[in-house]
């Protein structure tokens, strides 16, 4: 009889550290995630490409990279065990109505969570368990944790391929500032908003860089605003009258609507290079219920934001594809 799998290394355990290691490019950071030597890390890495007979990491002087080889299987590993552990997970807890999400801090405070109160209306017997990630999803460290059903993460250029995702949205960006500091019904000019302090919501400060070179803007003000590491740090900064925030406007359409919030006229509203995805771990009938929900609610919103920009004359301009 033939045997199967026959080109599957004899320890299939060499392919977990091996998985763990390329996600941090450390063997030192692969040991202390499972919990062994970095010795044994190192070992077990060389005897699998010994086995297989491919080369998986280019080794530099306190460096690790990944060859061509190694980024494929690196991939398929990421994903395949992303999805076994999910349905080992979705075995144990076929009875149970717990729903675990891992959710980017901005969107979960400034969009989500003011929305769960509908979705526990809709699903009242179904528990919810909300954690956040913090920072940009380029970590993937965050995604790569278990311990969630469904996570909703923002990305640049391209989703994690490591993973299944799925696209949810786009961001629409503009400047915004609060009516603390322009308390006269009259709107700011985008001239007179740009001479207020500049509210960075990333470290590198590019979704200002982004939309002003988009808008055909040249900045010759002195940028001494102030830099934070999220979005919905920014949004505070801003609400409090400390300046003038560049955001995804689809984060704030009820401040925009009730005038807590205003945009400078005239205005570019721009499709900024960062978008939404979700990924889900456990496919079971609570977490279609509430993807189904999810994706209504985005409609819902984009659309409740377009009526808003069409009543007040704001132009999006449409990233060319």
């Amino acid at each position: 009889m033939k045997k199967r799998h026959a080109l599957l290394p004899s320890s299939l355990n060499a392919l977990r550290v091996f998985e763990a290691a390329s996600r941090s490019l450390s063997f030192t950071l692969a040991a202390e995630e499972l919990n062994v030597t970095q010795s044994a890390v190192s070992r077990q890495v060389k005897q699998l490409e010994e086995n297989i007979g491919i080369a998986l990491f280019i080794r530099q002087h306190r460096a690790l990279t990944l060859t061509n080889e190694g980024k494929s299987l690196a991939t398929l590993l990421t994903r395949q065990f992303s999805e076994l552990n999910g349905h080992i997970d979705q075995l144990k807890h076929q009875d149970d109505n717990t729903l675990r999400l891992n959710v980017a801090m901005s969107l979960a405070v400034r969009w989500l969570i003011p929305r769960l109160h509908s979705f526990k209306e809709q699903q009242p017997d179904i528990d919810i368990v909300l954690s956040s990630i913090i920072g940009n999803s380029s970590d993937e460290v965050s995604l790569t944790n278990d311990e969630y059903d469904i996570a909703i993460y923002n990305y640049e250029d391209k989703p994690q391929n490591r993973f299944d995702s799925t696209f949810l949205r786009n961001e629409l960006l503009a400047p915004v500032y609060s009516a603390l500091i322009a308390p006269d019904a009259q709107p700011l000019t985008l001239e007179q908003a740009l001479c207020f302090p500049l509210l960075h919501p990333t470290k590198d400060r590019s979704d200002w860089r982004n939309w002003l070179a988009q808008s055909g803007i040249r900045f010759s003000h002195q940028d001494n605003g102030l830099t934070f590491d999220t979005l919905d740090m920014a949004l505070t900064s801003c609400m409090a009258g400390q300046g003038i925030a560049m955001t995804d406007l689809l984060l704030v359409v009820n401040e925009l609507e009730k005038g807590f919030l205003h945009l400078p006229h005239p205005v570019t509203i721009i499709e900024g290079p960062w978008r939404y995805a979700y990924v889900c771990q456990n496919n079971n009938s609570v977490t279609r219920t509430f993807i189904t929900w999810l994706k209504e609610q985005v409609a819902i919103e984009r659309a409740q934001f377009e009526t808003l920009a069409n009543s007040k004359g704001w132009q999006i301009q449409v990233a060319s594809q």
